[in-house]
């Protein structure tokens, strides 16, 4: 690949979201198990609280990088659409969680698939949302 192919692929804004999701998703995923094993936090309620926190960190990098444009700049409108989001994809994710959770306890791996899964809901619906509603221009 040469170099100007390499910089294009970065141009491309889902290629940049995957990268960006795949850093937050280390942190919301070491934030999570950290609170679930060293707090009295549910896996529900430990998931819940990493993602809001990583999610309202991750717009700014959105805002100047992910999707950005020649208008990026701090944006309260497309900040209170980004928590809007993210409640709604957090929503998701700790709904799916729950319900896993209710079935059967989170032990051993299960934390992991059950949050695995969880992370494929809210990632899907967060991408939607902010793409083509959030960060439209």
């Amino acid at each position: 690949m040469d170099k100007q192919s390499g910089s294009s692929l970065i141009r491309n804004t889902g290629l940049r979201y995957f990268l960006v999701s795949l850093c937050a998703l280390g942190v919301d995923y070491v934030l999570t198990l950290s609170l679930f094993h060293t707090t009295h936090l549910s896996l529900t309620s430990a998931a819940a609280v990493s993602f809001i926190l990583v999610g309202f960190v991750f717009y700014f990098v959105h805002e100047f990088w992910t999707f950005r444009s020649a208008e990026s700049r701090v944006s309260h409108h497309r900040l209170l659409g980004n928590l809007a989001v993210l409640l709604l994809a957090g929503l998701v994710r700790v709904i799916l969680i729950f319900l896993l959770e209710s079935w059967k306890a989170p032990v051993g791996i299960l934390a992991s698939i059950y949050f695995a899964i969880g992370v494929a809901g809210s990632f899907t619906t967060n991408f939607v949302l902010n793409r083509f509603l959030v960060f439209r221009r």
